[in-house]
């Protein structure tokens, strides 16, 4: 089935509310739409969202190379899709965002062309997973109140953006563990923002409480001075930032771990095919898998969700970026109740009413 169209367009997004990680705060984001269209009236769709301080991306560089090579796959055929992502990789190199939208629009397309879920192409492993649901760095009031309102909206796994300030991210770690008798899990996100000293005194201090995880404490680069924690630290430790691409993972899984847990990110390795090579790297290795994103449309969010649930080695999801946006240009992808999601079985990736 060969592509007889492919449209890219770009828009920008706002937030419900800014977003603050350690670093910077955001309160709009961009995102890059293709459309793939089949001989059959059958479209495949993909989106994009560069991120330039964790890829180095672009956003209009992005767009601009997406729009360039459109017209170069036309007229090929579709059943080849491992060929034509072959084939662009050399053209999007330094652009995963933008490969990851193509990625997924033809992984979309060819599944919509069988009449199947993504997911069962892939092979099912896992019916469903519960998401973690993010709050950003604020004051302890503010990421109180936010808590609160998540666990009433049925979250159960909460994610506290933390790396500015060690001593209040101890105390704000305290008061969500205090949230509730049995108390909610908990797993943080460092986003790079901590020392050596900080780590230690982190862990030191919240060890007791039990934390699902520590997501990229350390700079990107410091991989030497992971090797110097405990291994029970290290095992709890999530490499987000120090990811990027399946060769990044085999460096990290020499005889002693920097991380037990790799975070995949779609717009970090460029769609799910390179995501399944890593997750296959970390099958191998005994290593657990977390699903995240950055703020994206349903469209991406979709197709980390049928990548992850194809793995055996997946544990964690942090696939919660679509509940930031106050709009979004699809439907569907999948159903979310309580935190846990699961497809919606349409064919392809699920979503519906593309623009």
């Amino acid at each position: 089935m060969k592509i007889v169209n492919v449209n890219v367009h770009k828009h920008d997004m706002q937030l419900k509310a800014p977003w603050a990680i350690a670093g910077r705060v955001t309160k709009s984001v961009q995102n890059i739409f293709l459309e793939i269209q089949l001989s059959k009236d059958i479209k495949g769709v993909g989106s994009g969202a560069p991120s330039l301080g964790v890829t180095g991306e672009n956003f209009t560089a992005s767009y601009k190379r997406l729009q360039s090579m459109a017209e170069k796959i036309i007229g090929w055929d579709i059943e080849n899709q491992n060929h034509i992502l072959e084939s662009l990789q050399s053209d999007l190199k330094d652009f995963p965002a933008a490969r990851a939208a193509v990625d997924m629009a033809l992984f979309d397309a060819l599944a919509k062309s069988e009449k199947t879920p993504l997911l069962e192409q892939l092979g099912k492993v896992h019916e469903s997973f519960p998401t973690s649901i993010t709050i950003g760095v604020a004051p302890l009031k503010k990421t109180i109140e936010d808590a609160k309102n998540h666990l009433r909206e049925g979250f159960t796994i909460l994610k506290l953006k933390i790396g500015e300030n060690v001593d209040e991210d101890i105390d704000k770690v305290f008061a969500l563990s205090e949230l509730s008798s049995e108390g909610p899990l908990i797993r943080v996100d460092a986003n790079q923002g901590y020392s050596v000293e900080d780590l230690e005194k982190f862990y030191e201090k919240t060890r007791h409480l039990g934390l699902e995880l520590i997501e990229q404490p350390l700079p990107r680069n410091q991989i030497k001075e992971m090797l110097n924690f405990p291994k029970e630290l290290r095992d709890i430790c999530v490499a987000d930032e120090s990811l990027h691409s399946p060769a990044d993972a085999i460096q990290l899984t020499d005889k002693i771990k920097p991380f037990g847990i790799f975070n995949i990110k779609l717009m970090k390795c460029g769609g799910i095919y390179p995501a399944l090579e890593i997750a296959k790297i970390a099958e191998n290795e005994n290593i657990k898998l977390m699903w995240g994103c950055m703020d994206e449309s349903k469209i991406s969010i979709a197709a980390a969700l049928h990548a992850a649930l194809a793995s055996s080695a997946t544990a964690y999801l942090d696939l919660d970026g679509h509940f930031d946006l106050k709009w979004d240009l699809v439907s569907g992808g999948y159903i979310c109740e309580n935190g846990i999601m699961t497809i919606n079985n349409r064919p392809g990736l699920g979503v519906y009413n593309a623009v």
